[in-house]
């Protein structure tokens, strides 16, 4: 008798147990649908909001994408210091320039006028009137302004060659003997004047009152 109520009493007690073990499993399967219910919520929540920015990437295309910082507060503190960067560099290498220019009294871009022609003869390069009587003296026959300006023209492709200042530089060569002037039919033609002829207009040079 007395081991059937120790039986009975061990059984209540394992069904007591049981019956607060189920309870327990309950309350957490409860609990724990609840939650999962509630992140498959947020997940489609999120599934969604991703799915409208890649739309909006797609739309803004690559480069907008590329140009998008990993951390912005990182970005914001490197794009400032890059403004003012360059901002300085602006600064540094501009007011020189200004100083420069206040100091010659120039206005930017503006070069005084003969500039090229005044660089070249500092340069040591042949004067004008020295490369067309090379050039008449090159050839041999008569030759046209027109003529001369194109082929040192060509031959100085750096150096600036008027066709008036070249026809004005055969005219002194022609007052000076060092040149001489020929027509044919409406063209003007110049060729280099012989030792003679050279020496005798340098002649009446010296004897006209000056």
């Amino acid at each position: 008798m007395d081991t059937s109520a120790d039986n009975t009493d061990l059984k209540s007690q394992y069904a007591s147990q049981i019956t607060t073990d189920l309870e327990r499993n309950s309350a957490d399967h409860e609990r724990l649908s609840s939650e999962i219910t509630a992140l498959q919520q947020q997940l489609l929540v999120l599934e969604s909001n991703r799915a409208l920015l890649l739309s909006m990437r797609q739309s803004l295309g690559d480069e907008a994408i590329d140009a998008v910082p990993g951390n912005t507060a990182v970005s914001g503190l490197e794009n400032g210091a890059s403004v003012a960067r360059k901002s300085a560099e602006r600064s540094a290498t501009g007011n020189p320039r200004k100083k420069t220019d206040a100091a010659s009294g120039r206005r930017k871009g503006a070069e005084p006028g003969g500039s090229r022609t005044k660089r070249v003869r500092e340069a040591g390069a042949p004067t004008l009137r020295n490369l067309i009587h090379g050039d008449l003296a090159q050839h041999g026959e008569p030759r046209s302004a027109a003529e001369v300006t194109a082929s040192l023209t060509q031959a100085l492709p750096d150096r600036e060659v008027k066709a008036t200042v070249v026809r004005s530089t055969l005219e002194a060569l022609v007052a000076k003997g060092e040149a001489r002037r020929t027509k044919q039919q409406r063209s003007v033609l110049y060729s280099v004047a012989t030792p003679d002829a050279a020496a005798g207009a340098a002649e009446r040079n010296e004897a006209s009152p000056s």
